[in-house]
């Protein structure tokens, strides 16, 4: 017997009713019933024992809930974030995983979950977990719209927080807002200035009444993690289908909705990296594709805000999103329309086609979220500096850029200097040997 919702949670709102309720009728069955005096005096006498039971009833209850509320816990935001996580931690070399440590008050491993934790705590903020834009894009095949609207953001396929292009409060903003709080000013003016504006957000409403107390740096740098991510998981970047939530999909006799899927049951069938470095037994990257791949990357992302590169990496994934998972779904009709039935049954050679694809997103998320890491600590380096008043070099600073800048003031300022000494001799002033014998002397 197909299972409509294998691994769903109940809505909290459901959960909040029922507990009341619950635990009332707890409570009743704890308590002694009747109306005669001496009932009523026992009551009484056996006030405090049945608080006692009514408190024990109580907690059980919470605790049942609370269990069932972390039901289907084994999802993107578990299995995903941590072999992503597991990833980009073996390519933190030394120091740098020291400090990333300290700063975010935790291991990169040990937090995979964080984010699940403070969604379920902050509702409002799982706004910042997906896409959104004003008309909203599709897949070719999914609904009828225009050829512009085929395709993530503007004509390029690029996107920008303006409200159009991408909304403030959507996944691509809330990165480039996280990142930009441990961005250093005079860092980022060097490098290029981006073609298309980022306009990173002011603020955020999803997190406006989220107390000081969960604002900090460490939450910060927790959540562009989170969301970097999120950013590797192809439902989140198209609303089409409430992100897949509207499609049914069966497999080996067990129904779930796509987005489901993809969120809690395929990243099961991740291989997860052990703890160090070992790769050999579980993934089919090892620990040299991973150096070697992360090291011809990052020297080529390195000419690039981090903030550019997210929306290159997000048109890379919604294109994906298209071509890989939702194509795969589609029913050629001989009228030349193309549909996905709805319940929509799928095969092993699909889920492995989308397993593999899976796969690839999340080492490559891991390579990714490295790079932006160690960018982080390269700003964190640039700002402690700037504020001691001491420079610090940088691969953006191009040495015969400004050698040439130099040599060009030089031009400019000897020859006016001497220029200037020359004229104050012949005015009969002292020359420079004289006034420096005459200042000795003193």
């Amino acid at each position: 017997q197909a299972l409509s919702t294998p691994l769903s949670r109940p809505p909290l709102e459901l959960v909040s009713q029922r507990l009341p309720t619950t635990m009332a009728a707890a409570a009743a069955a704890a308590t002694p019933l009747g109306g005669s005096s001496a009932l009523r005096r026992q009551r009484r006498q056996g006030a405090g024992r049945s608080s006692s039971r009514e408190r024990m009833a109580s907690t059980y209850l919470a605790l049942l809930c609370l269990a069932t509320l972390g039901r289907g816990a084994q999802s993107w935001a578990t299995n995903g974030h941590e072999r992503i996580a597991r990833i980009a931690q073996d390519l933190l070399k030394g120091k740098h995983r020291d400090q990333l440590r300290s700063m975010m008050h935790g291991d990169l491993v040990g937090l995979a979950d964080w984010e699940q934790k403070m969604t379920l705590k902050y509702p409002e903020t799982a706004t910042l977990h997906f896409h959104r834009q004003e008309p909203e894009w599709t897949c070719a095949g999914l609904r009828d719209a225009a050829p512009d609207l085929q395709h993530l953001g503007d004509k390029s396929g690029h996107i920008k927080c303006d409200g159009h292009l991408a909304e403030e409060g959507s996944l691509y903003c809330a990165m480039a807002y996280f990142f930009e709080h441990f961005a250093h000013d005079t860092l980022l003016r060097d490098f290029p200035k981006p073609e298309l504006p980022i306009d990173t957000p002011k603020k955020l409403d999803a997190i406006r009444n989220i107390p000081a107390s969960d604002q900090t740096p460490s939450n910060y740098l927790r959540w562009l993690t989170g969301l970097i991510g999120d950013l590797h998981q192809p439902l989140h970047w198209l609303k089409e289908k409430d992100y897949g939530r509207e499609l049914k999909l069966i497999y080996k006799d067990r129904e779930y909705t796509l987005f489901q899927f993809w969120e809690e049951e395929l990243p099961k069938l991740l291989p997860i990296p052990p703890a160090g470095s070992d790769y050999s037994k579980t993934l089919d990257y090892r620990p040299v594709w991973l150096q070697g791949r992360y090291g011809s990357d990052s020297s080529r992302w390195g000419d690039k805000l981090p903030t550019e590169h997210f929306r290159e990496w997000a048109k890379q994934v919604a294109e994906a999103t298209c071509t890989q998972v939702y194509s795969a779904m589609e029913v050629n009709h001989a009228d030349g329309t193309r549909s996905i039935d709805n319940p929509f049954r799928a095969d092993d050679a699909l889920i492995q086609k989308w397993t593999n694809l899976a796969n690839e997103f999340t080492a490559v998320g891991g390579i990714r979220l490295a790079f932006v890491l160690n960018e982080i600590l390269e700003h964190k380096k640039h700002k402690a500096a700037h504020k001691e008043g001491r420079g610090v070099h940088h691969r953006h600073r191009n040495w015969k850029t400004n050698l040439g800048t130099n040599a060009f003031i030089a031009a400019i300022v000897v020859p006016l200097t001497l220029f200037g000494l020359r004229f104050h001799l012949q005015l009969g002033g002292p020359g420079l040997m004289q006034f420096m014998r005459g200042h000795l002397k003193t």
